[in-house]
């Protein structure tokens, strides 16, 4: 049997077709690659009110959170009315926190936050970090995945400089699984590994759901009885509601909502955005430090 040849200018198109293809390999399974932006809030549930930072906030009815990965371009923030609640079930006593706060947003000027608590937060860095960026945010929320990314961009831009604290700002009455992934996430934390679920949600390609959460849990080895037991009983929910009271005494108007160097970040939640206002907060902190 004759063997076949190709010419010259198959092998050239075949070559082509070779190195797009593993482009895009590249591009889907890596970090450089999944690097896009998310939509936010739509009136089926996207992210919390105002968060024009990242995605197009309100503008597309048509998407909701199971979209983790649509990206659009950045806007920046304005007055939005928030969107109307999709919830209308759990826990009056949250639901009615969130209520209130929906109807004092736009009301007060920039809020200052409460302060980190080395006893109680969840903190990246040192205390003693000349940075520091506290973060609000909904486990599922896509701009916050978005943002979760970013976050580790700038620790790794900013290292030692960056302390990074991370508060949940559930919001229930738009994403009925945001509550239940932040007491899933606090159960892990009582065995020491609340980054690891924290990131294993975030870093999914899919918002978290009754199935995926406990599959995660299973597979960072976590005491599942103990964890099953603490999500059941929700001994979790007091601690996360405290969050979210510390996020509406200090002017949380969106998920994800910035603070940096304790001041309420309102612009794009984009890593140049970012490290624009920190390097700002550095070049303020600079006068007070040439003067001890």
């Amino acid at each position: 049997m004759p063997a076949i040849t190709l010419s010259g200018g198959v092998w050239i198109v075949m070559g082509v077709f070779l190195i797009g293809f593993i482009a895009l390999i590249f591009s889907y399974f890596t970090e450089k690659g999944t690097e896009i932006r998310f939509h936010a809030w739509s009136n089926r549930g996207g992210d919390a009110p105002n968060s024009l930072g990242v995605g197009n906030v309100g503008k597309d009815p048509t998407v909701d959170v199971g979209s983790w990965y649509r990206g659009v371009s950045p806007r920046r923030r304005d007055s939005d009315l928030p969107a109307e609640p999709v919830a209308r079930t759990g826990d009056p006593e949250l639901l009615a926190r969130l209520a209130a706060w929906r109807a004092q947003l736009g009301t007060r000027s920039r809020d200052r936050l409460v302060p980190p608590d080395l006893a109680r937060d969840h903190m990246l860095g040192s205390p003693d970090a000349q940075l520091q960026l506290v973060i609000y945010a909904d486990f599922e929320c896509p701009s916050c995945q978005a943002a979760a990314r970013i976050v580790e961009q700038l620790r790794k831009r900013l290292d030692g400089e960056l302390l990074v604290v991370v508060r949940h700002f559930p919001v229930v009455d738009a994403h009925p699984m945001a509550m239940a992934a932040a007491e899933a996430v606090e159960a892990a934390g009582d065995q020491g590994r609340f980054w690891d679920l924290y990131r294993r949600i975030y870093f999914s390609r899919r918002p978290p759901t009754a199935e995926s959460i406990p599959r995660a849990a299973r597979h960072l080895r976590l005491d599942m009885p103990r964890f099953e037991a603490e999500l059941a009983e929700h001994v979790h929910a007091p601690r996360v509601i405290e969050d979210l009271d510390t996020g509406i005494t200090s002017g949380v108007n969106a998920t994800p909502t910035f603070f940096v160097n304790g001041v309420r970040y309102d612009d794009e939640h984009t890593l140049p955005g970012l490290l624009a206002a920190l390097d700002e907060a550095r070049d303020e902190l600079a006068p007070a430090s040439r003067s001890r």
